[in-house]
C-alpha cells in the first residue's frame, strides 16, 4: 500500500469514528485530520422539499461532526415538527444510518410572546451541545426553517450564546431587509429576539442569495434518482411534487435547493475572515458576504440600521457551481448507480 492510501484510509477511520456510517458509504473522502466542526441541524422537512435534499448532503459530509437533527414545523397544516423528525428518521434509514444520528422533535409552535421560550426536545438538544466542555470543535446550529428552537435555547440558557454560531437560511437582503420571506415569517418574535436582544454570532443567506441555487429537474433525473434508495426517495419527491405545490404554482422544470447552502458554508469551508473565533484554518472563497454592525430588525421583517454593537454576516451570493456539484458527487461515490 502506498502513502497516499495510507493516509487516505486513516482519515476515514478518524472520520468515521466521531460519524460512524455504514459499509455501504465507507469509501467515500474524508478529510485525514477528521471533523472540523460540529453541526446541529434544524429543519422544517414537512415543509418545502429543498430540507429534504440539504439533510441528505449534510448527512454526506464528512468535514462535519453532526450532533443532531431537529425536526420542526412551520405552523401550516400537517406540517408539524413531529412529521418532521418522522421524515428525518426514514432518510436516515433509507441512507443506512437508523440510529447514527439523533433526531429531536422541535417547538409545537412559535413563540406566544416576545421573549418567551417554548421548551421542546430539539432546543434542549442545542443546549446540551453547546454547553459540552469535552471539545474545541466549533459549534454551528443550522437553520432551514424558523427561528423558535434557538431562540429558545438562548432564553433558558443565555449562556450558550458565544458558544455557537446560528447559521440560518432566511429572512431578506440588507440593508433594507424585506416582508414576507417565508422561515422569517415561521416566528418573527424569535428571529427579533436573536437579532435584536442576543450578542449571537449570526451567518445569515438571505432570500436574494438562496433563491439562486437553482437547479433543473433533469439533472436531478441524472444525477441523484440513480443512485440508491435515497436518490430515488429524493427524485420521487420532486415528480410527485405537483400534489402538493403546482396545482397553485407551476414550477416548470426547476426546482430551488434552497436549504443546501447550509452545507456549503460550514462543510465546504469558506470561513473568511472574521471576530468571531479563531478558526484553525481560514479562507476567503466564492460565497460573498458582508459583515455588518447587526441591525434591528423589524416585526415586519424591514431592517433598520445601527451604528454599533456586534458584527453579523450577511451573504450577497452562494456559489451553486460548487454546492450542487459537491451534492451530485456524494450521491455519486455513496450509492453507485443501480444500473
Amino acid at each position: 500500500m502506498d502513502r497516499r492510501s495510507a493516509m487516505r484510509m486513516a482519515g476515514a477511520a478518524a472520520a468515521l469514528g466521531a460519524f460512524p456510517v455504514s459499509p455501504a458509504l465507507a469509501q467515500a473522502f474524508s478529510p485525514i485530520a477528521g471533523p472540523r466542526s460540529r453541526v446541529i441541524y434544524v429543519n422544517d422537512l414537512s415543509g418545502d422539499l429543498d430540507g429534504f435534499f440539504a439533510t441528505v448532503h449534510m448527512l454526506l459530509s464528512r468535514s462535519v461532526d453532526l450532533r443532531g437533527i431537529v425536526g420542526t414545523g412551520t405552523g401550516r397544516p400537517g406540517e408539524t415538527a413531529e412529521k418532521s423528525a418522522d421524515f428525518a428518521r426514514e432518510i436516515l434509514g433509507l441512507m443506512a444510518l437508523t440510529g447514527r444520528v439523533p433526531v429531536h422533535t422541535g417547538a409545537a409552535g412559535k413563540m406566544a410572546a416576545a421573549k418567551s421560550a417554548v421548551a421542546s426536545p430539539g432546543t434542549k438538544a442545542i443546549i446540551d451541545e453547546a454547553m459540552r466542555t469535552d471539545t474545541d470543535l466549533p459549534l454551528f446550529v443550522a437553520v432551514g426553517g424558523g427561528l423558535t428552537e434557538v431562540a429558545s435555547a438562548l432564553l433558558i440558557e443565555p449562556k450558550i450564546a458565544d458558544r455557537l454560531t446560528l447559521v440560518w437560511i432566511g429572512g431578506d437582503a440588507f440593508p433594507s431587509g424585506g416582508t414576507g420571506e417565508t422561515n422569517f415569517n415561521i416566528d418573527p418574535l424569535a428571529a427579533q429576539y436573536l437579532y435584536n436582544d442576543t450578542a449571537l454570532r449570526i451567518w445569515q443567506i438571505p432570500r436574494a442569495a438562496y433563491a439562486t441555487t437553482v437547479v433543473s429537474a433533469t439533472e436531478l433525473q441524472a444525477f441523484v434518482a440513480p443512485h440508491g434508495a435515497i436518490g430515488k426517495w429524493l427524485y420521487d419527491k420532486v415528480v410527485d411534487a405537483p400534489n402538493r405545490f403546482r396545482k397553485v404554482l407551476n414550477m416548470g422544470e426547476t426546482w430551488t435547493l434552497g436549504d443546501n447552502p447550509l452545507v456549503s458554508l460550514i462543510a465546504l469551508g469558506d470561513w473568511g475572515p472574521s471576530s468571531y473565533r479563531p478558526f484553525r484554518y481560514e479562507r476567503t472563497g466564492s460565497n460573498l458576504h458582508d459583515e455588518v454592525i447587526a441591525p434591528r430588525l423589524n416585526p415586519d421583517g424591514t431592517f433598520a440600521p445601527r451604528s454599533e454593537g456586534r458584527k453579523i454576516r450577511i451573504y450577497k451570493s452562494i456559489d451553486s457551481r460548487l454546492m450542487l456539484n459537491d451534492f451530485f458527487a456524494k450521491m455519486r461515490v455513496n450509492f453507485p448507480d443501480r444500473a
